[in-house]
């Protein structure tokens, strides 16, 4: 059976978000499979084939695989393929840096499951209702954000502000952590998710907001109710934190 839904429609008229019937019933059906035949399904691309899986159903078996201490790894692949797809046929080619927009894109939506597994929470059931609804809600906001960027950039000086020292290896290879969080990678989604829990929590914050939510560090610390420097020491020393991985070979 499919495991019920949590979160709470923001809406006037609220109420729990709800999967559509064929949703539900595509959910209970492949349940009843054992795992390796789920595997198997979940890889499937075929929309024409009857072992096609709707990409509600991915999210689903996704989720629940991570829950009981899988990796999630066909289905993770599986999503990550389409979304790929999506990326290409609505982001066009003359966007400024396009291959680095989609690929931050599919970071987010990985990170989204890092998150859950790091933290709980719902913030998935609505890609178990209407996926390509919630993607497009985080293609757009991405996009929008990219744009931004890409203007402030086009018009910033070429030095960092601050009198800090940037350890810009130490970012690299922190940037290079987010990096693996792809198709090939996902195996790599709970180890990070477990390693940033031991952060601080004001560092977890700060990586969660402009790391995983994509926020401007001013944007971060606004919302935190600190200074851009404050962010940017946080970022910092969760940076260092996370090169450690690269440089374990983890």
């Amino acid at each position: 059976m499919a495991s019920p839904l949590t979160r709470m429609r923001v809406s006037s008229t609220g109420g729990l978000y709800t999967r559509p019937p064929l949703v539900e019933a595509e959910i209970d059906h492949v349940m009843t499979f054992p795992p390796a035949e789920r595997r198997r399904r979940g890889k499937v691309q075929d929309r024409t084939s009857g072992d096609y899986l709707r990409s509600e159903t991915l999210v689903h078996l996704l989720r629940a695989d991570l829950r009981q201490g899988g990796d999630g790894t066909p289905y993770l692949q599986a999503l990550i393929k389409r979304c790929e797809g999506n990326l290409r046929a609505t982001i066009s080619a003359q966007v400024p840096q396009v291959a680095q927009l989609r690929q931050e894109i599919l970071q987010q939506f990985g990170l989204l499951f890092a998150e859950e597994v790091a933290h709980g929470g719902d913030e998935l059931d609505f890609f178990e209702c209407q996926f390509n609804s919630a993607f497009k809600a985080l293609r757009v906001n991405a996009f929008n954000r990219h744009m931004v960027q890409a203007h402030r950039e086009a018009s910033a000086p070429l030095e960092p502000d601050g009198d800090e020292e940037l350890n810009v290896a130490a970012e690299g290879a922190a940037l290079d952590v987010w990096g693996r969080l792809q198709s090939e990678d996902a195996v790599f989604l709970r180890e990070v998710a477990k390693f940033i829990m031991t952060f601080p929590p004001a560092e977890r914050h700060a990586i969660g907001l402009c790391r995983i939510k994509g926020m401007t560090q001013k944007e971060a610390a606004l919302a935190l109710g600190v200074d851009e420097r404050t962010i940017r020491n946080l970022l910092k020393r969760a940076d260092e934190k996370l090169a450690r991985i690269k440089e374990n070979g983890r």
